[in-house]
């Protein structure tokens, strides 16, 4: 794996676990104050709560500007997801549904997430091993999409005189009104 691919992927997975964790502190102030400790606890966990929100924040934004924008938030999605439902597994004594659909269904959409990661991560090995004719129907599809994001803007300049002033006329234009808002 690249260098690059790594940072993404830690960017993305501690602003995601700072989410989670975010999400169950809050719950826990709420769930300690049911259970008859002090009521304090519920503005210091709200407190702790948004502090890890926001450090999240900061650790994704240095994900986007350095990587992959795809790769970094769904690392991000993935570990906020995961890491809520195991810290509220285990501090706040949840459990998985109990009915057995219900529970594969959660497993499987965990295994499908993670099965997309990877294969984002290993996109230009599998592009290697698909039939030839595949690929070059998805690389000439991909180089349509770009040519499509780089083309020149539709948009025509305005040159009539009116809109176009060019800089000696504009310093003459300047100081000829300085001279006239002075009494």
């Amino acid at each position: 794996m690249n260098y690059e691919v790594v940072e993404e992927i830690i960017s993305g997975l501690e602003s995601g676990i700072l989410f989670g964790f975010s999400s169950v502190i809050s719950k826990l102030g709420f769930v300690f104050s049911e259970q008859g400790f002090s009521k304090m606890l519920v503005p210091i966990c709200i407190l702790i709560s948004i502090c890890c929100s926001a450090i999240g924040f900061v650790c994704q934004t240095r994900g986007l500007k350095h990587g992959r924008a795809i790769v970094v938030s769904t690392c991000t999605a993935v570990a906020s997801i995961v890491s809520g439902v195991l810290a509220g597994m285990f501090a706040l004594g949840e459990s998985l549904p109990s009915a057995p659909v219900a529970r594969l269904s959660l497993l499987l959409g965990w295994l499908f997430i993670i099965s997309g990661i990877i294969l984002l991560f290993c996109s230009a090995r599998v592009m290697s091993l698909l039939p030839r004719p595949l690929r070059r129907l998805l690389r000439s599809s991909k180089e349509r999409n770009h040519n499509l994001k780089r083309s020149p803007s539709t948009r025509q300049k305005d040159s009539s005189p009116s809109a176009v002033i060019h800089a000696s006329n504009l310093h003459h234009l300047m100081a000829s009104s300085a001279l006239k808002e002075k009494p």
